[in-house]
């Protein structure tokens, strides 16, 4: 009964941030949902929103004592996964993000959270601004020169 429970005290945690990793994921894919992303809308790239930092965290758990060889598993896993042709610089970018996010859950649990709080608020940024922009017939990076 002891070892029961000594187990589950054990389990807690990392199911908290597990769980937690989770929340995340959703919260990007419903930010990216809103700002007009179509790609998000699929079934494989919301899946692979959810599964890729839980996956991350838990390599990185298990390896956690040679720091080296846990990035080395999480490098094959980022090759494996982009194999898969990427159709948009954003999702790229969203990938290695989540990457870095299970990376983080496992060492600094507080800097995942901020740095997931951070990309939610330049995606939603970003989309007001070009959203403002596109009224206006602009761009968010586009120049023009009148005579």
């Amino acid at each position: 009964m002891i070892i029961v429970a000594a187990f589950l005290g054990f389990l807690k945690p990392i199911l908290l941030k597990i769980f937690i990793l989770f929340l995340i994921s959703i919260s990007l894919r419903l930010i990216l949902q809103f700002t007009g992303q179509s790609w998000i809308k699929t079934t494989s790239h919301t899946s692979t929103l959810i599964y890729l930092p839980i996956i991350t965290f838990v390599i990185t758990s298990v390896i956690s004592g040679n720091v080296a060889l846990s990035l080395g598993m999480v490098g094959a896993l980022s090759i494996v996964r982009f194999r898969n042709p990427v159709k948009s610089p954003l999702e790229l970018v969203l990938f290695f993000a989540l990457i870095t996010v299970g990376i983080g859950c496992a060492v600094n649990f507080k800097l995942s959270v901020i740095l997931t709080l951070m990309i939610n608020i330049f995606i939603f940024v970003f989309f007001k601004i070009d959203n403002s922009l596109k009224k206006k017939n602009k761009g968010i990076f586009s120049l023009s020169f009148e005579e």
